[in-house]
């Protein structure tokens, strides 16, 4: 066998999602908006679980409507994650505002 690595290009890429890891990795402060992407994306879970099962039980469907539930939880809080974690990975852009200090001062009014 030769002693030079071989090619891993059968492989897929999964570039995008280091590009993603990278800015958070950069940025000390972000583990609170990590914590409160991971609680969002368990609430929405349990919320979308617990209606399907409210429906479920309503309409004699178990246990169809909380798998739908489930799954709704999972594809909203993924895409809550994203956006809150790397939205650049989708093209959603920044999700950081323009800050009130950057207003252009106010010109005064005249009588």
């Amino acid at each position: 066998m030769p002693s030079e690595a071989r090619s891993l290009s059968f492989l897929p890429s999964f570039s995008f999602l280091l590009g993603g890891m990278a800015a958070l990795t950069q940025k000390p402060g972000s583990s609170s908006g990590a914590l409160g992407a991971g609680l969002t994306f368990a609430v929405s879970v349990a919320l979308f679980a617990l209606g399907g099962s409210w429906l479920d039980s309503k309409l004699g469907t178990s246990p169809w409507l909380v798998l739908v539930g489930c799954l709704l939880g999972i594809f909203g809080g993924g895409l809550h994650m994203v956006h809150e974690l790397a939205p650049e990975v989708l093209g959603w852009g920044s999700r950081r505002r323009p800050s009130k200090a950057s207003k252009p001062p106010e010109t005064p009014k005249s009588s």
